[in-house]
């Protein structure tokens, strides 16, 4: 009977090691909503010290410099309110948009385009569901965008 007992205990611990196994990460999460557009789309995802870092590519969400700042938005707010109410210790969440430039020389270059950084508080404060994509980065707690995309932004 001890036997019984001791196999069914370590059973039942190794099951819920399994469950707890397939709960996604917030590293996961936020692969996953980048790549809803296809898998070619790549992105870079860290989670130290429990601040989300995300960072990727906008061409493949945005035709032009004109979009990029409203499909940034898009990625943006879907993975900050996802983040947030999933994952309740995660305490920031950072996101960078880059894109392919080309300089006054014809070089092409791929850089940061734009950047906001959202704080758990902050993000308690914002009625995600109401907020236009286009102006995320002026609610966010810090940003930063490429003057050239502020300029076509509307």
């Amino acid at each position: 009977m001890k036997t019984f007992a001791r196999f069914l205990l370590v059973g039942t611990m190794l099951l819920a090691r399994c469950a707890w196994a397939t709960e996604p990460s917030p590293v996961a999460f936020a692969k996953s909503v980048v790549s809803e557009h296809g898998s070619q789309t790549f992105a870079t995802v860290s989670y130290p010290d429990r601040s989300l870092i995300v960072e990727f590519r906008l061409e493949p969400y945005s035709a032009g410099k004109a979009t990029a700042v409203r499909a940034f938005g898009e990625i943006t707010k879907k993975i900050a309110q996802g983040a947030f109410s999933n994952f309740p210790k995660i305490k920031s969440v950072q996101i960078i948009g880059n894109l392919s430039l080309r300089d006054k020389r014809g070089h092409d270059t791929v850089d940061r385009a734009v950047m906001v950084k959202f704080s758990k508080v902050k993000a308690a404060t914002i009625k995600w569901e109401s907020v236009d994509p286009a102006n995320i980065v002026e609610i966010a707690d810090k940003h930063w965008i490429l003057p050239e995309l502020g300029t076509d932004k509307k």
